[in-house]
């Protein structure tokens, strides 16, 4: 494999990310490569196709161009078609790949059935609104957005909700007829960076009034919550078992929106998640949405199944009743990031875990119901729990933490059974985009949806990729099912390499690649549905808006018959199918 990009794969190895470019996303690299079945190179759900230069030569090989994730390069170039690979430039596509795909467009859609998600609330929980950017504003100027909460900023917030600020319509037109909308309102997406809220409101609910290209509800009124994570600790030992399931500005975000929505038909976007927590639907956060869905009828919540598909991020098992089970966690050398690892196991049983340190030392045995520390120059280097009885579910766990200052190589956690029974348990490492571990191959990838996609009355959206005839999964899309066994994700939607509105641009567009980018098209067609619900003077309830999206799939893929797929979920959402349903 060429050297730079030998270059790129090492410095992953080390816990270092490429960072994006006007060309690339990041951690991903342009190539241009010498192949000998285009056809074949192409579908490979890591690859997003450039140019073809040329014909075929004298000697069977084709050079084209494309862009590759750094952590498949190495599965690229081993296939055999792959004769070189080295740097390139690259194409993009156009969120109207997305529209096409699910059936979306007003001329797909059944006659009569064009309401575009007028009268429907779209609330979308994310960071980084570009209230500014001319898909989010009606024809005069003014904008579709009824209300921006700023979880992130000082203010007073509203009556229930007394944090952040809340900018109201009113206030956001003030802003735009300033020179710098940005600083009159006191609010902006990081100009650093293309904003993710702003590319996945576009999906869900952009008119297209800048980029010529809308989105899947272009007539929806749109409220924005800019979530903060402050409730929640990121560093240090106290992460142990804590994640975006137990946020509560989270779940105010939510209790917001619906709030502001009062009778009028609303659908919330969330694209955000992390690995850690049990998987089985009963953190807070998951909870508090069956309940707030389940409170009034034309309501509905769509969550990105996450990303976390090819990063070796789960492990399950049993541990025998007679001995001890070893798993072997890799943490990479040069990684400066700390690590966490969450382990989930039946409350009936009991698991004693023995810490191994990559020098082949004991770091320290706990038993049921303990915890301990490790500490280097006064500072927590390493934290250990032993929890019995989660009160949500009854069930035990076992956190680790491991600081920077750790030594980085491979870490056993030696687990031994108490109870003279077989243990079961899943275990998974919580994200970490700067410097991921992973465990020890060969690798489980099921059960990797997100720590907030495990509830019982959301609907969880896995990604596929739009253009490619085939539409194939996109390698980086997690898999169900939950702990408890349900079937999640329910769907996929295009979300790869797909081109929406990118913020302080105006009207100017970015690529992004995620299921963050099929949740929004999966929102957009059920505010499509709740319009038409609205317009024939229905009611619809959770289950009953579930039901039709999960019906309202197509095949081939996933495989015709199939009734579920870990990855596609029920299949590949139609917006069609969804009206006709109704």
């Amino acid at each position: 494999m060429d050297v730079r990009l030998q270059r790129l794969v090492a410095w992953r190895q080390h816990g270092k990310s490429k960072p994006a470019t006007a060309g690339t996303a990041a951690d991903e690299v342009a190539v241009i490569a010498k192949v000998t079945d285009v056809e074949e190179f192409e579908a490979m759900p890591e690859v997003t196709p450039g140019v073809v230069l040329g014909g075929t030569a004298d000697d069977g090989t084709v050079i084209v161009t494309a862009r590759i994730p750094v952590a498949r390069l190495q599965n690229v170039r081993s296939q055999g078609f792959v004769v070189s690979l080295k740097a390139a430039q690259h194409l993009s596509h156009q969120l109207e790949a997305t529209v096409r795909e699910i059936q979306a467009r007003p001329d797909d859609l059944p006659q009569g059935n064009s309401h575009g998600g007028q009268g429907v609330l779209v609330g979308i929980v994310d960071i980084g609104c570009d209230f500014a950017h001319q898909n989010f504003q009606a024809a005069d100027g003014t904008t579709r957005i009824r209300k921006l909460w700023d979880q992130n900023a000082r203010g007073s917030g509203e009556p229930d909700f007394a944090y952040g600020t809340v900018h109201s319509a009113n206030a956001i037109n003030v802003a735009l007829t300033a020179g710098d909308p940005y600083r009159a309102l006191g609010y902006g997406p990081d100009p650093s960076e293309p904003a993710h809220g702003t590319h996945v409101m576009d999906i869900a609910a952009g008119n297209g009034r800048g980029t010529g290209v809308p989105g899947v509800a272009p007539e929806s009124e749109l409220l924005f919550v800019d979530v903060a994570n402050s409730d929640v600790p990121w560093s240090g030992s106290q992460v142990v078992g804590s994640n975006f399931g137990d946020s509560v500005q989270l779940l105010e975000a939510l209790a917001f929106i619906f709030r502001e929505a009062g009778q009028v038909p609303c659908v919330v976007n969330i694209s955000l998640g992390t690995n850690g927590g049990p998987h089985d639907g009963t953190t807070l956060v998951e909870q508090g949405i069956d309940r707030l869905l389940a409170q009034a009828p034309n309501r509905s919540v769509c969550i990105a199944a996450s990303n976390s598909f090819a990063d070796g991020i789960h492990a399950a098992g049993t541990v025998p009743a007679d001995g001890f089970r070893d798993l072997a966690w890799i943490v990479a050398p040069g990684d400066g990031t700390q690590n966490e690892m969450e382990l989930w196991y039946p409350g009936n049983c009991a698991l004693r875990l023995e810490l191994v340190s990559p020098q082949g030392q004991s770091i320290g045995i706990l038993g049921p119901g303990e915890s301990g520390t490790a500490s280097q120059e006064g500072q927590v280097v390493l934290f250990a729990a032993n929890r019995l009885s989660d009160p949500n579910n009854g069930d035990n766990t076992i956190g680790v933490f491991l600081s920077p200052a750790v030594s980085s190589g491979r870490w056993i956690l030696r687990l031994t059974g108490t109870t003279g029974v077989p243990v079961p348990f899943h275990v998974w490492i919580e994200r970490d985009d700067n410097g991921q571990s992973t465990f020890e191959e060969p690798l489980d990838n099921t059960h990797t949806v997100g720590s907030i996609s495990c509830g019982h009355n959301t609907i969880v959206v896995g990604s596929y990729d739009a253009h490619k005839p085939a539409r194939p999964l996109s390698w980086f899309s997690s898999a169900g099912p939950t702990r408890d066994g349900r079937q999640k994700p329910e769907v996929s939607a295009p979300g790869h390499n797909v081109l929406a509105a990118a913020s302080r641009s105006t009207n100017g567009t970015t690529r992004m690649s995620g299921t963050s980018m099929a949740s929004p098209a999966v929102t957009g067609c059920v505010a499509l549905l709740l319009a038409e619900a609205r317009a024939r003077n229905r009611s619809l309830a959770i289950e009953e808006i579930r039901s039709i999206v999960m019906k309202a799939v197509r095949s081939d893929p996933p495989p015709a018959g199939l009734a579920w797929n870990d990855r596609y979920g029920g299949g590949r959402l139609s917006a069609v199918n969804i009206l006709r349903g109704l």
